[in-house]
């Protein structure tokens, strides 16, 4: 009798044991980090859309071979020391196998030793100088290198503009020192005078003395090494003084802020890029970007998404290939790993760093437009 009731209870409790949920399959966590507040905050704020973008269609495909994904996103302020501290946040936090970030080269190199240190891969979307991937091997990046870009540079005011004698404010920053000085390599390497190179202030508002440099100069063009907040009130300055001189300009001024900021003084203006929004061939991820954010997508934001998609491709074939999932394991992945065809370009890693074409854009009716 004792057995009989025994194996009822057992029995009762079989279908509650059958019907319990599985165990849920654990999460594999990625850092973001950026400037998302104080100056330039726009650029911060699209390479969070770029990632999310990515990640919400991963979620909608069951996740990274079934494993849910998450995404642990921190503010970094464009300042090495906060930078710091949200690296060593994010390293510190268990799961973290990949790290996205930051906008600029001074915050991307300064917490690049915190990831390192933790065997951490670290992929930025947008920094630029050479030095920053020469740091380690878990250090890569989306964009082209200042180098590339300053011969860029040369080609939008040179041959794109047709201007040979040059003015160039660029910001003093280690973006901005490194770019101003490199394109007026780039322009005098290709016959060019450069008539005035000259840092800016972060945070300038009253560029008057420079423009009346440049009257006096009476140079064929003007290259911005700025970012968007500067680079607008610059050239309103510069058309408000009467300059109606071809001005061109690098990424910085791909970002639809800058065309805000600037209205109509914008006009004309032409810079290079690696993605253009109305590209044909990229109208799904723009479709998608403009179905959630309600706006076009920038160049910041694609180059965040495709950080997020090799990094995401790069973890699942560790998942596939059955190994531990570990930041050793995707920084192998992502330095052999194949090329990735993006809406930025093709990625394929050569110690860390990527060579992308331009694309020539100019600001036309109150739009970016293709250059032709």
């Amino acid at each position: 009798m004792k057995r009989l009731i025994r194996s009822t209870a057992l029995a009762a409790l079989l279908p509650a044991f059958l019907a319990a949920p599985a165990q849920a399959a654990e999460p594999i966590t990625i850092g973001f980090f950026s400037h998302l507040s104080g100056n330039f905050a726009e650029y911060g704020a699209s390479s969070k859309n770029g990632v999310e973008l990515y990640l919400d269609q991963v979620r909608k495909q069951g996740g990274i071979e079934g494993r849910p994904v998450k995404l642990l996103v921190e503010d970094d302020r464009n300042s090495p020391q906060e930078a710091a501290t949200v690296a060593r946040k994010i390293a510190g936090t268990p799961g973290v196998v990949l790290a996205i970030g930051s906008w600029s080269t001074t915050a991307s190199m300064a917490a690049s030793p915190i990831f390192t240190e933790a065997k951490i891969p670290q992929i930025s979307p947008t920094s630029s100088h050479p030095d920053f991937t020469k740091q380690s091997d878990y250090v890569f990046r989306q964009n082209n290198t200042d180098d590339v870009l300053a011969q860029y540079n040369a080609d939008t005011i040179q041959k794109k503009l047709k201007a040979n004698t040059v003015v160039i404010p660029y910001s003093q920053d280690d973006w901005g020192v490194y770019t101003g000085k490199a394109t007026a390599q780039a322009i005098e390497k290709a016959g060019g005078k450069v008539l005035l190179l000259e840092s800016v202030q972060p945070g300038s508002r009253d560029f008057r003395p420079f423009i009346s440099k440049v009257k006096a100069l009476k140079p064929e063009g003007v290259f911005l090494a700025l970012p968007y907040q500067e680079a607008s009130i610059f050239v309103q300055q510069l058309r408000q003084a009467g300059v109606d001189i071809p001005v061109g300009g690098g990424i910085p001024l791909t970002s639809p802020k800058f065309i805000e900021l600037s209205g109509k003084a914008a006009e004309g203006i032409v810079l290079h890029t690696i993605f253009f929004a109305q590209d044909p061939s990229k109208k799904d991820f723009t479709d998608a970007y403009k179905a959630k954010y309600g706006r076009l997508p920038d160049q910041f934001a694609a180059l965040a998404y495709d950080a997020a998609a090799v990094g995401v491709q790069a973890i699942r074939r560790v998942v596939q290939s059955g190994k531990p999932l570990t930041g050793e394991a995707v920084r192998d992945e992502l330095a052999n790993g194949p090329a990735y065809e993006g809406v930025t370009g093709v990625t394929k890693y050569d110690h860390g760093n990527v060579r992308k074409d331009p694309i020539f854009i100019t600001v036309r009716d109150g739009q970016f437009q293709l250059f032709e």
